[in-house]
């Protein structure tokens, strides 16, 4: 697997800078992800891109491995080679959180040939004044998990909420993405997060 150098690299510190830590009205006008830029200036965020020849789960299962959340809080696992639908990245999404969020770890995926829209999120596409952005940000060529401690992103999460970060939310995309995941947290801790 690469990990420095690549255009990918390049391309996710673009999105991280320019789209992910600029306010958004959609957000209580907070960044869309609040913590991006920190981490990435404080060399937390880890990029590892999936080689050629190899098989997805084998590199990730590696990544896993070596990943230690005292060094990096957040694992972005690129591939550039997907053949995969959007519905067998969200499969394999699932069994990952399934296996995995009980060591405090939890998975979110991006699939290329299923970018967020006007219609369904429009807070998500269109977050800036900044339209060469948020034109180019659809234009990822890879996809993409995201892996990051469940215990931190849930007292992120919840602290955004105190916040009114999902104040304007679809109530459905907040249902399927916040209260399911706070659901899973607090069933495998005990109802405490």
């Amino acid at each position: 697997m690469k990990t420095t150098g690549s255009s990918s690299n390049q391309n996710l510190k673009n999105w991280i800078l320019d789209y992910l830590s600029k306010p958004n009205p959609f957000f209580n006008d907070l960044p869309p992800c609040p913590f991006a830029k920190k981490a990435w200036a404080d060399d937390k965020v880890w990029i590892a891109v999936k080689t050629k020849h190899s098989t997805y789960k084998k590199e990730l299962n590696d990544c896993l491995k070596n990943l230690d959340f005292t060094k990096k809080e957040i694992l972005i696992f690129c591939d550039p080679y997907y053949s995969y639908s959007p519905d067998e990245l969200h499969y394999a999404t699932e069994e990952y959180n399934e296996w995995y969020n009980r060591k405090d770890i939890y998975f979110m995926s991006f699939h290329p040939s299923n970018p967020a829209t006007v219609e369904e999120q429009e807070f998500l596409v269109a977050p800036t004044e900044n339209k060469e952005v948020h034109e180019s940000y659809p234009e990822h060529k890879y996809s993409m998990m995201l892996i990051q401690k469940f215990s931190q992103l849930q007292q992120a999460s919840d602290k955004l909420h105190r916040q009114g970060y999902y104040k304007l939310w679809p109530d459905e995309y907040y249902q399927d993405v916040v209260v399911s995941r706070a659901n899973k947290y607090k069933k495998i801790n005990g109802g405490l997060s």
